[in-house]
């Protein structure tokens, strides 16, 4: 004979898998009236939980949650029904046996204020064949159920266009629905590439501003992210994550050139200042001044790297204003030489934006290289003409030959005395003549010298007596001490005469 029995009714109050089934009386009827030898038990399996009432406040940050059988079970398949979920996903934890009793131990603390479910769902199997259908999800809280924190507003807006830094609106500023704990906020806080940031708080820490200590990237999209760790001041943590983005494009101009000018030195105060000339570098640049050079916006100093003249010019770059920067030379450009300054395309404002291109100037020198404009040997003054024979008037017993000078223009005090020392005078032809001597040397004018030599022999009918005089050219030889040189040797040639 068949025996189906649906087993003894439960007590009253004991949460079980389908507890009230209407099948059981009405199969042991069935049973009954069938007879036979068999018994097969349909009784559903029984279980309850912990926690066992909905929205159960649990004690502990590590409260274990138990699921007990009334019947041993198949612990591999039971186990696979078992999970808890909050709002942000599913919990990782142990699952242990201890008799028929299913314990779950979560991995890491339960967060205060979260709303969690234990959730038996799927089919479960009893060691005696049994086997039930169960949906059971029982919602529950720990240690507190105080609502989480949770973002009112932030700003700047997502996807919005920013400067680089603070003060053109490149930080981010967070409104929250209550009091944060400062720390696992920040803890809890992201911004992609920027490591450098300070943290700011106001509104009785409902209000937080993340400001980057550098300036970021132009043209760069930033994301930036609170995740749930953050938590309140009253330990919950929050509501839901909160991210946003935006990009630094706010500002569009490329750096460019606009202007390149000569500069001098002037008095301001108590120091030197440098005041434009009036003039265009189309002028050439003179001696002693400087070049400006003016950008469109402020630029970041390091374009003070990125200058360079063909043929070189060896000087200095400032910044003079945060658009202009000037450039010392450390001497005169060399006289009547074309110069072209180049600028390097990598050279950003203060912004970071690029150049778009590296950007060329070329400009003469203005100048001028010194010359001999006459010379006079005691025959009054001539052209100064190179390989000239000039009469040289000789005075005896002593013979000597006063020779004036007279050059482009004025030399400063030390340029007339390195002249004296650089010049000189030797027997030319024939080669019996013998050594002269210097005598004297004295300046009549800023720009003209007047020079004696002893020991002179004056020529005859029969043999014509002649001395070189040299006047060495070149950067660092007679100069006017201002930049302007003898651009080579001069030489002339004198003819003593009586």
């Amino acid at each position: 004979m068949l025996f189906l029995s649906s087993g003894p009714r439960e007590k009253p109050g004991r949460i079980r898998g389908n507890p009230h089934s209407v099948w059981g009386p009405v199969l042991t009827v069935l049973a009954l009236g069938l007879g036979g030898c068999n018994f097969i038990n349909l009784r559903p399996i029984g279980f309850s939980s912990y926690p066992e009432a909905e929205n159960t406040i649990l004690p502990e940050a590590q409260s274990v949650l138990v699921v007990r059988f009334d019947t041993g079970m198949d612990k591999g398949e039971t186990q696979k029904a078992l999970s808890v979920s909050f709002s942000g996903g599913t919990v990782s934890g142990d699952l242990t046996w201890q008799g028929d009793d299913l314990f779950f131990t979560p991995l890491e603390p339960w967060l205060p204020g979260v709303r969690y479910t234990l959730n038996l769902a799927g089919t479960i199997y009893a060691l005696d064949g049994r086997e039930s259908r169960v949906v059971h999800h029982v919602p529950f809280y720990v240690l507190t159920r105080e609502a989480a924190p949770y973002g009112l507003s932030f700003s700047p807006p997502d996807g919005a266009s920013v400067g680089v830094d603070p003060p053109g609106g490149a930080f981010i500023r967070i409104v929250f629905s209550q009091p944060m704990d400062r720390q696992s906020t920040a803890d809890g806080f992201s911004l992609d590439g920027v490591n450098k940031r300070e943290f700011r708080w106001s509104g009785d820490d409902t209000v937080m501003e993340v400001h980057p200590l550098d300036k970021l990237n132009p043209w760069t999209q930033y994301h930036w992210t609170l995740r749930v760790k953050a938590r309140g001041r009253n330990g919950v943590p929050l509501g839901k994550e909160i991210s946003g983005a935006f990009t630094t494009d706010a500002d569009r101009l490329l750096p460019a050139v606009i202007e390149v000018y000569p500069l001098v030195k002037g008095n301001a105060g108590s120091g030197l200042w440098w005041i434009r000339t009036g003039s265009s570098m189309e002028d050439g640049l003179d001696s002693g001044q400087a070049v400006g050079v003016e950008f469109n916006k402020p630029m970041d100093e390091s374009v003070l790297r990125n200058i360079r003249f063909e043929p070189s010019l060896a000087g200095r770059a400032e910044m003079w204003t945060p658009s202009v920067m000037v450039f010392i030379p450390d001497q005169d450009p060399e006289p009547q030489r074309i110069y072209t300054m180049y600028i390097s395309g990598g050279s950003t404002d203060t912004g970071g934006l690029k150049m778009e291109k590296d950007f060329a100037f070329s400009f003469s020198s203005g100048v001028p290289y010194l010359t001999v404009l006459s010379l006079d040997a005691g025959q009054g003054p001539q052209g100064a003409e190179e390989n000239g024979i000039y009469p040289a008037r000789t005075i005896l017993p002593e013979g000597i030959v006063t020779v004036t000078v007279r050059f482009s223009h004025a030399l400063t005090l030390q340029a007339q005395a390195d002249a004296v020392l650089a010049l000189s005078m030797e027997p030319y032809f024939p080669r019996t003549l013998r050594p002269i001597s210097l005598r004297s040397a004295r300046w009549w004018s800023e720009d003209t010298l007047i020079i004696q030599w002893e020991g002179i022999e004056a020529g005859s009918g029969t043999e014509e007596h002649y001395y070189r005089l040299r006047l060495p050219g070149g950067r660092g030889a007679i100069g006017d001490g201002k930049g302007s040189y003898l651009k080579e040797d001069l030489f002339f040639f004198l003819r003593g005469v009586l």
